[in-house]
């Protein structure tokens, strides 16, 4: 609780000193407060913890962790943004406050333990991601991204509030225990209930960009700044399917053949689709919107073996792996990007020769999404897969089918930047210091859990 109380504190105070064009000071003020955040959550692990605010929030471990993990991500971002941020004047204090109102709608989706907070924490995240995506208000193609984000949001919405309607109406409580507990008793009598849990099915799949409920991910990546792109494609893909993993495994788990099979299918189709379509894209947010798809697809396979020992460890593992690869490539991106009109596969022609650290980080990070040993991307899908495949061979072999068709594009960036003669661009641009020692430090946390797999999954249990 401390640490959500830190987190908008902080934004409160980030929000002023921008009012009073504090800007030098933002930047370092908003590190603290993420800072303090992370340090107040760690020393909550391992504590024995309760529902508080009426049974509204619980910090239990699996919160506390997913908290951690989105946290990082956050600071790992804001520091990036010193210089992507660089031409911002008076909404300077607003972009970093809105991120951190952000942070504090994904706690309090992680660590939700009634309906009705779950809704809270999806629209404190929500609404300021909508200014966020909008912010450039001379780009048109930022407009659209915030209207587009802002209509499915809404759709998404709907769905969620008439699916936790029927629930209710069928077990008369918005708390998690007491859903449970109904579950349990009636696990197939009530035809309220199994339609409630399959309309929060569509909802959540929504909010993660799963196939076919994906449509609006490719613009709204593409046409938000590149920096809060990133932020959408790691914090928020935490935030909204480590919600969508404490849902299913403490209210669903005894109604599991509801919706089990529906989960599967839309995993499949999610893979396979988003990364057919991310093989045929010239422009790397494009791709790398579609690689975000398919990695929910991946995510989704865990939901089918929430039954089992060390399901939840599989989740964290995996969004770990998944955040900072992603961090790292947007990284780059964005370093290049700055020196030269480029935006596609393109834009890395020549790297290896003219920035070999910004070309192996790149490289390192895109071997991580693909799921290439000994990366944490390798060990993440590892255990997802060793989850699933009992119960579930075909959506294995349908995974590493989907695995072997996006290493095409990965290493399609990984060719440009080695195997091309000529550079698309001079690199004249001097990448800040700060940039590379976080695309050094996620190289690090990367190639770690390689090395140390059972450390990281202690850890994280």
């Amino acid at each position: 609780m401390n640490t959500l109380i830190i987190l908008f504190v902080g934004a409160i105070i980030v929000l002023f000193a921008g009012l009073f064009s504090q800007r030098k000071n933002l930047l370092p003020i908003t590190t603290i407060v993420l800072l303090g955040s992370l340090a107040s959550s760690i020393l909550n692990l391992n504590t024995p913890t309760s529902p508080i605010f009426a049974s509204m929030l619980r910090f239990d471990n699996y919160a506390i962790v997913c908290s951690n993990i989105a946290i990082v991500a956050t600071i790992l971002i804001v520091l990036l943004s010193g210089w992507a941020f660089r031409h911002q004047t008076h909404s300077l204090g607003d972009h970093y406050a809105l991120m951190l109102f952000v942070l504090c709608g994904a706690l309090c989706m992680v660590s939700f333990n009634n309906l009705t907070m779950l809704f809270l924490g999806i629209e404190i995240l929500s609404i300021p991601l909508y200014v966020l995506a909008g912010s450039r208000k001379n780009d048109l193609h930022s407009n659209e991204a915030a209207l587009k984000y802002f209509i499915m949001g809404a759709f998404a919405t709907g769905f969620l509030l008439m699916g936790i309607t029927l629930i209710y109406g069928a077990s008369g409580s918005f708390d998690i225990a007491t859903i449970k507990n109904f579950t349990v008793q009636n696990p197939q009598n009530s035809v309220l209930l199994n339609v409630g849990v399959l309309l929060l099915v569509v909802a959540m799949c929504f909010k993660i960009g799963a196939v076919p409920f994906h449509f609006w991910s490719p613009d709204v990546y593409q046409g938000a700044p590149t920096l809060v792109t990133t932020f959408m494609a790691t914090v928020v893909k935490i935030a909204a399917f480590g919600a969508f993993y404490r849902l299913f495994s403490l209210a669903f788990v005894a109604i599991m053949p509801v919706w089990s099979g529906a989960i599967a299918v839309v995993s499949m189709v999610t893979m396979l689709v988003a990364n057919l379509i991310a093989v045929q894209q010239t422009s790397i947010k494009r791709m790398l919107a579609y690689s975000s798809v398919s990695h929910a697809g991946y995510l989704l396979m865990t939901l089918l073996s929430v039954n089992q020992t060390g399901a939840s460890t599989a989740v964290l593992v995996y969004l770990y792996a998944y955040s900072v690869a992603t961090i790292c490539v947007f990284a780059v991106y964005i370093a290049v990007s700055q020196s030269s009109d480029f935006v596609g596969v393109e834009a890395f022609v020549g790297l290896g020769t003219k920035k070999p650290l910004l070309a192996a980080c790149a490289t390192i990070a895109m071997l991580s999404l693909a799921g290439i040993p000994p990366t944490a991307g390798f060990f993440g899908k590892y255990l997802i897969f060793s989850q699933t495949l009992n119960n579930y061979t075909w959506l294995v072999v349908a995974a590493i089918i989907s695995s072997a068709i996006s290493i095409y594009y990965y290493l399609r960036i990984v060719t440009a930047m080695y195997f091309s003669d000529e550079p698309a661009s001079d690199y004249r641009i001097e990448v800040p210091s700060v940039y590379k020692v976080v695309m050094v430090f996620c190289v690090l946390l990367m190639i770690a859990i390689g090395f140390l797999p059972d450390t990281l999954a202690n850890i994280l249990k």
